[in-house]
């Protein structure tokens, strides 16, 4: 008797695409990744019907100091600029009174320039600043919050008439979901800040639950009169699946709903195995990335399953994967991360909670004693995964599982 074959074409990194068939009997879930956003719905199509929001252009009047905040791993950062920068322009807003900012982040993360499709006129005089909270008198006093906590922000935030936010709605272990106020705070604060909020995720909570820090990250964003947003969905790519423009408040509310829609992963039992794959998105291919792929994984496997990780990941571990390099056990390194809280705690502590719960194996560009030193198992090649789908077992696929929110009845 014949059995059901399912073909399998799965992108991954910058160019890597796993071409492999599966039993239809094997498959307990395949969440696909959304697709880009078509070319009928062009960007300034969006822009031009903001959520709640007049016309963006009859926001600013001439002279206007603005300040446009975009997050470095913004899918079409530069189609968004450009877009955005037609309406200002429309305003009366002159180049020299506009300022581009991107929040400090603890990853090794450049992206794409947003001022690319500019035209090389207004380019050059756009300065692009990423902030730098180390520098001395980079930050201001701005407010206390009703928790009475000071707030410092950048002085270049402060001083603008007009505040403008551009970055991914992603789910997120600290805010439940990332967007709108969340490019302000704790990124263009002072150093203090961003310590304190470093990896700390609530693993019980899911994306509609209440979470202190979104509360004081909105009301930052209303301390500084932020009206005006632009989040963006992503894509299974490094391009954006959906862009939505318009009063901070209703974009929020508009992208909790499409990332539900989009990116929540609902399973009734856990699978024995979890093939997840990491395609390079807008900021690169990087360790964050991977693990919180690896941690999507880690939410619907079985105790003592595998992970299967399909990436091109080339980049040096954090400290805090370091740390867990020289443990007997993953589990062993969870206090010494938290202690030493390096920049890459969450990727650190993503890795070793999976490492201790389940196997992973990962297709990587790592040197495999490095992958080895880091409680994984290396694969070599795309063949090597077929051999262990081959062992049929009960099988998940997470596309872009980096985006995904995993939710598991057992």
């Amino acid at each position: 008797m014949s059995e059901e074959i399912i073909p399998l074409c799965l992108p991954y990194g910058q160019n890597g695409e796993f071409q492999a068939e599966l039993l239809e009997r094997q498959l307990l879930l395949h969440q696909r990744a959304p697709a880009p956003l078509s070319d009928t719905e062009t960007i300034e199509h969006i822009l031009a019907k903001p959520l709640d929001f007049p016309a963006i252009e009859q926001a600013f009047v001439p002279g206007d100091h603005v300040a446009v905040v975009i997050d470095v791993d913004t899918p079409a950062a530069d189609e968004i600029l450009l877009a955005l920068w037609k309406k200002l322009e429309l305003a009366g807003v002159e180049p020299q009174d506009l300022t581009l900012l991107q929040p400090a982040v603890w990853k090794m993360a450049s992206g794409v320039d947003p001022r690319r499709k500019l035209p090389s006129a207004i380019r050059d005089q756009l300065p692009l600043v990423r902030h730098d909270p180390t520098v001395e008198g980079s930050c201001a006093y701005l407010a206390s919050t009703a928790g009475n906590e000071r707030i410092y922000m950048s002085r270049m935030i402060i001083d603008a008439d007009v505040v403008v936010t551009i970055g991914p709605a992603e789910f997120d272990p600290v805010l439940g979901v990332r967007g709108t106020a969340s490019s302000l705070y704790p990124g263009l604060s002072d150093l203090e800040a961003l310590q304190r909020v470093k990896g700390q995720g609530h693993e019980e909570l899911g994306p509609d639950d209440p979470r202190p820090f979104r509360q004081i990250v909105d009301e930052i964003g209303w301390l500084l009169g932020l009206q005006l947003s632009i989040a963006v969905i992503p894509s299974g790519s490094a391009a954006a699946h959906e862009v939505i423009a318009g009063q901070c408040d209703s974009v929020l509310r508009q992208a909790r709903k499409r990332l539900k829609s989009k990116w929540l992963v609902r399973a009734e039992e856990r699978a024995e195995l979890v093939l997840v794959t990491v395609p390079q998105d807008a900021a690169g291919q990087h360790w964050d990335q991977v693990t919180a792929a690896i941690d999507a994984g880690r939410r619907l496997v079985e105790r003592n399953g595998r992970i299967v990780v399909l990436s091109q990941l080339n980049a040096a571990p954090g400290p805090g994967l370091e740390i867990l390099k020289s443990v007997r056990e993953p589990r062993d390194a969870l206090k010494q991360i938290q202690r030493a809280q390096p920049p890459d705690l969450l990727a650190a502590t993503r890795l070793a909670l999976a490492t201790d719960w389940a196997n992973v194996a990962i297709l990587s560009q790592l040197d495999s004693n490095e992958v080895s030193d880091l409680f994984m198992l290396p694969l070599e090649n795309e063949r090597e995964v077929q051999k262990i789908l081959d062992a049929e077992d009960l099988t998940a696929i997470i596309e872009a599982a980096q985006h995904a929110f995993v939710q598991c009845g057992v």
